[in-house]
């Protein structure tokens, strides 16, 4: 028997509760060395025997499932089916993401297509809504009734209740707009460009340890890529405007123009399933189950934001363009890959804080402690190491327990770059928890610096894997999402556990658990360099000062991105344009010109993830403040607070209304108050 033959039984139940495996299974599935030509016929028999289960729910008769008992008993049984399903499909998306063998990447591609077209194919079943419709469920099992209507609502707006023909259609739809999907974000991932520095004089401004690993040409040029750990240092720091210019205009143009075409058909399809479903649009369909209800409120919220950002927004543009004009003297207007320097300059100038005199006290083994102790104390909660195989060596794996050792969860950190790899930061589910079911895993993949765990003769790291203190930040966010997932996961369906709120609310526990970056109490914890030197207060003082500097341009540039999304998917779509619609609402919201000859809807990927629900960014973030402004009233590590917003937002997961959870924490809905005080503060 071939050696992978048994990651079979992880794909089908990865460490259900119920199911009798051992670590040597899941050591099989993740090691490295896994054969693309393994993993398809493995795929096809799961694929198979998903679908052998699938045909034994379509058999049952509606009319057997009355009776609280009964009904119960069937409810069970699908959820158990969309557990397996989500477990393999999960498994597949995150190898396709991570793996570092590119044969392998597309193996699981490919079978996340088939596991995808079979979830088409469960949410168009009519005799399983039949059976939904028609089971009966106690008043008081509230829990059961919320994921029954919550099922009900998905199939309808599945299409289940349309005639054959327009189903059929509508398979066909939802299976092409996944492929579709899969290749757009892999274009973007797969497109990495670069520009060459010929003389070490334009490297002036960046740190010597960012020098130290970049790579060069044949010619002995060094090398700058768009992937995010060279480009964004570069666009902060590098003095020559030259080539920032550069290196800008190439990373807006990935996915150019392979993606145009790509990006046109996602728009066309997912119009051509909203009105075949009979939604006037998609941006009606993707918002409806939203805490926002439909596109008009969020147009009208994206508006809102954008006339609360304008004054402060146009008093960072002149301080940023009297920053360049003290270079440029006939300078008018300040471009996009401007932006960052500049605002650097400013605050070195105006708030005597350098960024990069922070970066000393962030190496990233300390990070990640920090962020461990951090979350454990004012959660109260312990991490330790999870001894489990991983699919690469610079991954490690870790359990959330309670402090009485109960498992809440686990997780995995991918947080270095690497060839083929994912290239943003994300939380990636792989396992929705379920009480009495399973428990839930997640992991973080991220590129930041650290890769390198090497030490040398002095037994000091050769690589400290200095990070940026917006990477820290990004850590805290992802980290936050993390969290909502393991401490939510103990539901009793798996449509109402973990993440499972409203879209636009899932955003919020990460942009709390950022405010603690700012933190000097928070920070003296590990902001240590490697003098053994604690981060001093007058440093993070400065930080804190200069950090609402460039606030206002921040969110204008995100209303932008929003609009974006929300009117790609409003406008039909043989009147759209994606070029010129960018140019227009970049023209009306961002304080930024377009750059000529650039393509950003190309390598926008939110596009397809959050189609026309970017707005959910700082729709969550007017939330987030809301909740961080308890803690800002009541100490940031006031642990009966802490456990309050645990209780009452992280750990019912989706079982109740999101602005319920909120309300629950605050003692009323939350306001604009906290986010307009924020936004205005001097």
């Amino acid at each position: 028997m071939p050696r992978y033959r048994s990651i079979l039984l992880i794909l089908s139940c990865h460490l259900l509760m119920s199911c009798n495996t051992n670590n040597n299974l899941l050591t099989t599935m993740l090691e490295r060395n896994i054969e693309a030509t393994d993993l398809q016929p493995l795929c096809e028999q799961d694929e198979e025997r998903l679908k052998k289960q699938f045909a034994i729910l379509e058999a049952m008769p509606a009319s057997s499932q009355t009776g609280h008992a009964a009904s119960l008993d069937f409810l069970n049984q699908l959820d158990d089916f969309y557990i397996e399903l989500g477990n393999s499909y999960s498994a597949m998306q995150l190898l396709s993401n991570v793996h570092p063998s590119s044969t392998l990447r597309s193996a699981a591609s490919d079978c996340q297509k088939k596991l995808s077209n079979l979830n088409t194919d469960v949410s168009l079943s009519s005799p399983i809504y039949e059976q939904l419709n028609t089971i009966t469920l106690e008043s008081d099992d509230k829990n059961a009734l919320r994921y029954q209507k919550k099922l009900l609502r998905s199939y309808i707006r599945s299409g289940v209740s349309q005639p054959a023909e327009k189903r059929k259609i509508i398979r066909q739809l939802q299976n092409e707009i996944a492929e579709l999907g899969q290749l757009f974000s892999k274009n973007i991932r797969d497109d990495v460009r670069h520009i060459t520095i010929q003389s070490a004089d334009h490297l002036n401004g960046l740190p010597q340890d960012y020098i130290d690993k970049l790579d060069r040409n044949e010619q002995g040029q060094w090398l700058i890529t768009t992937d995010y750990p060279s480009v964004f240092p570069f666009l902060r720091y590098a003095h020559s405007d030259q080539h920032r210019h550069a290196i800008y205009r190439q990373f807006l143009n990935r996915g150019y123009p392979a993606n145009k075409t790509v990006l046109q058909d996602i728009i066309t399809k997912r119009h051509q399933l909203a009105t075949t479903l009979g939604y006037k649009s998609y941006a009606a369909y993707a918002t409806e189950t939203a805490m926002i209800e439909n596109p008009e409120n969020a147009a009208e919220f994206i508006n809102k934001v954008n006339l609360l950002a304008t004054p402060r927004a146009e008093r960072d543009y002149a301080q940023l363009l009297d920053q360049l004009q003290q270079t440029q003297a006939n300078a008018l207007t300040v471009g996009n890959w401007q932006k960052s320097f500049l605002e650097q300059q400013v605050k070195k100038q105006h708030y005597q804080f350098d960024s990069k005199a922070i970066r000393q006290y962030f190496p990233y083994q300390q990070v990640k402690n920090g962020v461990f102790d951090l979350v454990g104390e004012l959660f109260e909660l312990k991490i330790v190491d999870w001894q489990t195989p991983v699919w690469d060596s610079s991954v490690t794996a870790h359990q959330l327990q309670t402090q009485q050792g109960e498992s809440l969860g686990y997780f995995y950190l991918d947080m270095h770059p690497r060839e083929g790899k994912y290239k943003h930061a994300a939380h990636f589910g792989i396992q929705t928890g379920v009480a009495n079911k399973q428990l839930p895993i997640s992991a973080l993949i991220c590129n930041f610096p650290g890769a390198d765990q090497s030490v040398n003769e002095a037994g000091q790291a050769n690589d400290l894997g200095l990070m940026e203190h917006s990477q820290v930040e990004t850590f805290l966010h992802e980290f936050g999402h993390l969290l909502h997932s393991l401490i939510g996961g103990h539901q009793p369906w798996s449509g109402l556990s973990g993440i499972a709120t409203e879209r636009d609310f899932v955003e919020a526990p990460s942009q709390l658990l950022e405010q603690w970056v700012w933190d000097y109490d928070s920070l003296q914890r590990f902001a240590i360099n490697a003098n053994g030197k604690a981060i001093p207060k007058s440093l993070v003082d400065k930080m804190v000062a200069a950090r609402d500097f460039g606030v206002g341009t921040h969110i204008r540039n995100q209303m932008f991105y929003a609009a974006l999304s929300l009117n790609y998917y409003s406008i039909a779509p043989e009147s759209l344009d994606l070029k010129q619609i960018l140019i227009q609402l970049q023209n009306q919201y961002s304080p930024f010109d377009y750059m000529e000859d650039t393509h950003f809807f190309a390598n926008f990927g939110h596009l397809f993830g959050y189609s026309a629900r970017y707005y959910t960014y700082m729709w969550s973030e007017v939330i987030a403040a809301d909740l961080f402004s308890e803690f800002e009233q009541q100490g940031l590590m006031n642990k009966t607070l802490a456990k309050r917003y645990r209780d009452q937002v992280l750990a019912p997961g989706g079982s109740q209304d999101a602005a319920k959870l909120v309300e629950n924490f605050l003692g009323r809905p939350f306001n604009y108050q906290a986010f307009n005080e924020q936004l205005n503060a001097e």
